[in-house]
């Protein structure tokens, strides 16, 4: 079925990942993930054909915009800056790869493609392959749902930091084995505690590690955040109050560090702040939300 857009767009931009396999068998050449395929371990044994398919997910887009004459470039994820001066900007990966996509777009719509939808769960994906070219009929006809997507702005010790976060945030100790110390702030409460740390997330993430720790999935375009301590250890004869609660759009979570090896991961565990014993850290709605398409 051959169609014809029925507005007139600009450039696109797609954002790409490279697969596990691209990463260490083709550039790294390395010496254990080769092993480890020649041995048809259990470990590496479907990263070949989920390379492959990964790849033809992205040829596949190229040639529909090819094929409906829409201008686009293509970059690596990995080589990221400001993105501006694009209609539409389409992510071929997971999750991750739409996340760390959004810390760096300043205008324009989002769009994530779930390269390999067998392989991967594509919270924020909700296109493929094979949905891509009747999705983009629905964009050009202007029918296509676009979703707001609200995010995190923190601060530590009054200072914004980059970026927004769009899944959550965690404030835990850097070695994943020791205990987390601070004092937690809401509104006019305070508590100084224990724990594995503290998840706190837009309602886009909420579905996400907040939930599994015990938080409430919260919809979509809410701009509430929701917080949930996790692993509290409260001393013998000590109850802890600020365990996991939904606050509203205006509301702020506060953390002061009480130790010198803190770390604030965002969105993920490649954006990291190390955290010193004294900081102030405040997290909140950012009120600059993130328009995708859905």
């Amino acid at each position: 079925m051959d169609k014809s857009p029925t507005s007139k767009v600009g450039r696109f931009l797609i954002v790409y990942k490279k697969s596990s396999y691209q990463e260490h068998a083709i550039d790294e050449k390395d010496p254990n993930y080769l092993r480890l395929l020649k041995e048809r371990n259990i470990v590496t044994r479907r990263s070949k054909s989920t390379h492959d398919v990964h790849l033809g997910s992205l040829e596949t887009v190229r040639n529909h915009l090819k094929h409906l004459k829409i201008p686009f470039d293509v970059k690596l994820r990995y080589n990221l800056k400001p993105i501006r001066g694009y209609d539409l900007v389409i992510t071929i990966g997971g999750d991750g790869t739409f996340l760390e996509t959004s810390h760096y777009l300043q205008e324009g719509l989002l769009m994530g493609i779930n390269s390999v939808p067998n392989e991967s769960v594509g919270h924020y994906c909700r296109s493929t392959s094979e949905t891509f070219l009747e999705k983009m009929y629905q964009y050009l006809a202007g029918i296509l749902k676009i979703q707001t997507l609200h995010r995190l702005a923190f601060k530590v010790d009054g200072k914004e930091k980059f970026p927004l976060a769009l899944n959550d945030v965690l404030f835990t100790s850097k070695n994943p084995a020791g205990t987390t110390r601070y004092v937690l702030e809401i509104g006019h409460r305070r508590e100084e505690q224990k724990s594995s740390g503290i998840w706190i997330c837009p309602a886009p993430g909420s579905t996400a590690a907040t939930h599994s720790a015990g938080g409430t999935k919260l919809p979509i375009n809410s701009k509430k955040i929701e917080y949930v301590v996790r692993e509290p250890y409260a001393p013998p004869r000590k109850k802890y109050h600020l365990i996991k609660d939904i606050l509203g759009a205006q509301s702020k979570v506060e953390i002061l560090s009480m130790m010198d090896d803190a770390c604030l991961f965002v969105d993920g565990p490649h954006m990291v702040y190390p955290i010193q014993r004294g900081a102030c850290i405040e997290i909140m709605n950012a009120h600059r939300p993130l328009q995708a398409l859905w």
